[in-house]
């Protein structure tokens, strides 16, 4: 697969949600802090998994939890206080015991691309802590969503 560069074309899937941005979660110099937009990726992927019927909440009640096994971030343009960014998120790959995201944030304001990346999550069975292939009505769940999308 090759690294996801932002663009929403490299998404065989992909869900749009909005985040806006708090006071507390700015620096000194008054952008969002670094730190800050994985937790926004993590808004992102929960909103998108929801999408298709399978918040974290429902993946775990069923044994499966999703842990980040990787992460790239890159850094475009700064998001402010009070800006409103949309965050795209959408699946770049999924097979086996992992699935890929990418995310594309931009300002909803003007379209000014902020952040972009992607993320690994295994498949992990929770009571034994080991790598599961991805379960079967995910996958199905995931063909269905691509197919209406297209």
């Amino acid at each position: 697969m090759e690294r996801f560069t932002g663009d929403v074309e490299q998404m065989r899937f992909h869900y749009t949600t909005q985040v806006r941005i708090r006071y507390g979660e700015t620096d000194a110099m008054g952008y969002v802090y670094y730190g800050n937009y994985p937790l926004f990726m993590e808004v992102g992927r929960n909103e998108l998994m929801r999408s298709l019927g399978f918040p974290y909440g429902r993946m775990e009640s069923e044994g499966v939890m999703m842990p980040v096994v990787e992460m790239y971030v890159k850094y475009g343009t700064p998001a402010r206080y009070d800006d409103l960014l949309d965050i795209t998120t959408g699946i770049l790959d999924i097979r086996g015991a992992s699935v890929v995201f990418g995310y594309r944030m931009t300002r909803a304001v003007d379209g000014v691309l902020v952040v972009w990346g992607s993320t690994t999550l295994a498949f992990v069975d929770k009571e034994k802590r080991t790598p599961v292939r991805a379960p079967k009505s995910v996958l199905a769940r995931v063909e269905e969503a691509i197919a209406r999308q297209k």
